[in-house]
């Protein structure tokens, strides 16, 4: 005679085992696809071309990852925003996103820029 629980695990494992066919076939069809799509788009036969940036971005073409803001150190500029501790200040009518060494400085103080690090404009208040 069969126990009551034999009957339970052998449906579970077969439902376990068709839901592993399922996902392995649904993996296989995706690769093809990917595969025969690359092929019929006359691209080259690797898979990954899809996927991989090929394109070289460089500064001579106009791309930047920051711009330089040296000539900005020793510039006086009015607060336009809250600095708590970074907002904006307008320095010769542009603006320029800034940080303060820490303190909070309120709109329309006068503040001076003391460094630029990278993107990082640097201001004291005077």
């Amino acid at each position: 005679m069969l126990e009551s629980g034999l009957v339970p695990s052998v449906s579970a494992m077969f439902l376990s085992f068709s839901c592993y066919t399922a996902i392995a076939v649904v993996m296989v069809g995706i690769i093809a696809f990917a595969c025969f799509e690359n092929y019929t788009a006359g691209k080259s036969d690797n898979v990954m071309d899809g996927l991989v940036l090929d394109e070289k971005q460089r500064n001579r073409d106009g791309y930047t990852s920051s711009t330089n803001k040296n000539e900005l150190i020793g510039a006086i500029g009015v607060c336009a925003t809250d600095l708590r501790p970074s907002g904006t200040i307008t320095v010769e009518g542009e603006p320029v996103d800034v940080v303060t060494e820490g303190g909070f400085v309120d709109k329309g103080n006068i503040v001076k820029v003391i460094g630029v690090e990278g993107a990082r404009v640097v201001v004291r208040r005077i």
